[in-house]
């Protein structure tokens, strides 16, 4: 997977410079400043779409709809290890005090597919908690975070792998998202003046690909005066014209039988002091539709492959 913006690696795609006067809001760091979090982390995966189904001489389509739900809490403790010369922060985040993971498979308990599909989030949830935890059940990842939250030597293991096909979008999504962090865009905190930009995109197995992303300074009434919230939304789509994600038995000559889509959106919630982070609602979608052709039906059946992921994080004061 290329792309051809910055911070690509974690799928944030941060506005250009604009070249603006304005003081825009960065980060300020304090060596030996802490701050603790708590995290919640919701996966769901679906699948849907029609099954050929013979009554007589006749051919029908039989819709059919399954799911899961996995959800899992943890205390993430950050520590600023130390100040750099051009104001960047060497990182220490410990994640510690992670809760079972709740599994809930969806529409029926008895449907064998439904139970797989909460099988395998149960197990990607689990594998992540305990890779790399010592004997009391933490974790400790180190980072460099520059002034505008744009974040670099994260090790791979610091997100959740979903099992997701290549290209990869949701994983280095995540891997940005589960941090107690904000890239800083380089717009002014101006309210009620929004921007979007267009983002060129290149990935492996999609064709015309096309990344936008848009954002806006919101006014809240319920903050103090010493913190703002931003709202962020990226997307990219594109046509899938082969690889993995592509099923047997998909229709790869029809154009537009086979389309991608990944939709990011955060409000955060910074101080205005410092520029650390509040609280956050992130989420993300990554969404599969194709169409396979089934002899005696007047249209293909038409199916569809969702990924989500919710993250709520609040600052613990």
């Amino acid at each position: 997977m290329r792309f051809s913006f910055p911070a690509a690696a974690c799928l944030l795609l941060c506005a250009a410079s604009t070249g603006t006067q304005q003081p825009v809001l960065q980060r300020t760091f304090v060596p030996g400043a802490t701050q603790a979090y708590r995290v919640r982390l919701i996966v769901r995966t679906e699948v849907e779409g029609q099954r050929p189904e013979r009554i007589g001489v006749q051919t029908f389509s039989d819709p059919f709809s399954r799911g899961a739900e996995a959800e899992l809490t943890w205390l993430a403790a950050r520590r600023i290890a130390s100040v750099n010369a051009d104001g960047s922060a060497n990182i220490e985040e410990t994640l510690g005090r992670f809760s079972n993971v709740i599994v809930k498979p969806r529409p029926e308990e008895d449907d064998e597919q439904a139970q797989k599909l909460a099988d395998a989030l149960e197990e990607a949830l689990r594998r992540w908690v305990h890779a790399g935890n010592t004997s009391a059940g933490q974790r400790t990842l180190t980072y460099l975070e520059s002034r505008s939250g744009a974040l670099s030597m994260l090790k791979p293991d610091a997100a959740v792998f979903l099992d997701e096909a290549q290209p990869l979008l949701m994983t280095p999504w995540l891997l940005r998202a589960l941090r107690p962090a904000v890239t800083l865009p380089s717009q002014p905190v101006r309210f009620g003046q929004g921007w979007q930009e267009p983002r060129a995109v290149e990935l492996q197995h999609w064709t015309n690909a096309q990344g936008t992303e848009s954002g806006e300074w919101l006014v809240a009434p319920d903050l103090p005066e010493s913190a703002v919230r931003l709202h962020i939304v990226q997307q990219i789509s594109g046509r899938i014209a082969s690889g993995p994600e592509l099923p047997a038995g998909a229709d790869k000559t029809a154009e537009g039988t086979a389309e991608g889509r990944f939709h990011a959106e955060s409000i955060v919630t910074l101080s205005l002091l410092d520029a650390h982070l509040i609280a956050a609602t992130r989420s993300a979608v990554r969404e599969i539709t194709y169409t396979v052709p089934a002899p005696g039906l007047a249209e293909a059946p038409r199916f569809r492959g969702r990924l989500t992921v919710e993250i709520q994080m609040e600052e613990i004061r």
